[in-house]
């Protein structure tokens, strides 16, 4: 395969560049969508420390495609999380919980949080779903490629 100049250099360019950021940054450089959350959405900090870790005076969370990193950062306690990680932890919490009358207020907001993420994981595996970057072989559904999107809403 022939390469031209142009294209050899920018791809050398690239090469030299990406090696000195760390993966925090190059997964910052290239975000995707992301949800900003408070630290309540996902439960009481009993439910949601094993997770997130333990609550600071001004914890926010950021639900975003990359990994975790619930190290708290400065004044401003940020704690970015993966949206199906986040998705899943809601899911495991509201099954967990027993279903009385007392629980339901949290299970309602447990809830609402999930419904808030469902629209960002829903839109990453549609972009999967329509991107050609990936071709299957002929008769295979780019479907049994993907992951599956996970229920609109707990039950």
């Amino acid at each position: 395969m022939k390469t031209t100049p142009l294209l050899s250099l920018l791809l050398s360019l690239l090469l030299l560049l990406l090696p000195g950021c760390t993966p925090e940054q190059r997964g910052r450089a290239f975000a995707g969508q992301s949800l900003t959350l408070n630290y309540d959405d996902f439960g009481p900090e009993s439910m949601a420390a094993p997770f997130l870790g333990p609550r600071g005076a001004h914890t926010i969370v950021v639900a975003h495609y990359g990994f975790n990193d619930i190290t708290p950062s400065g004044p401003q306690d940020v704690r970015y999380v993966n949206v199906l990680q986040s998705m899943n932890f809601l899911r495991d919490e509201v099954h967990r919980l027993p279903r009385t009358a007392a629980n339901e207020p949290l299970r309602q907001r447990l809830r609402t949080t999930y419904a808030r993420l469902y629209p960002l994981q829903l839109q990453r595996y549609k972009n999967a779903l329509n991107s050609a970057f990936v071709i299957p072989s002929p008769g295979m559904s780019r479907q049994l490629m993907v992951p599956v999107v996970p229920p609109p809403e707990i039950r």
